[in-house]
């Protein structure tokens, strides 16, 4: 085969076999595939999740951060409600 003959989701199904405990010889041999292949594969996607993980943290901070200013501004509004009336 040649360089490139899997897609990503032939990438996706191999990586997915190797976490179900499939053993590396046998996914080498299947796919044809070296076994460097295979782990530059699973280290890209350990990496991508990691990202993943620290964007959604990311939001998560934001999000807490956007309710507090919200919280103060919701407190400031009724006090100048109270103030007025």
């Amino acid at each position: 085969m040649t360089y490139g003959h899997l897609s990503t989701e032939d990438r996706s199904v191999i990586l997915a076999e190797l976490e179900r405990g499939v053993d590396i010889k046998r996914l080498v041999e299947r796919y044809d595939i070296s076994k460097a292949t295979l782990y530059r594969w699973r280290k890209k996607q350990l990496q991508s999740a990691n990202e993943k993980a620290q964007q959604l943290k990311n939001v998560a901070e934001e999000n807490v951060r956007l309710r507090n200013l919200l919280a103060d501004a919701a407190l400031e509004i009724q006090a100048l409600k109270e103030k007025i009336g």
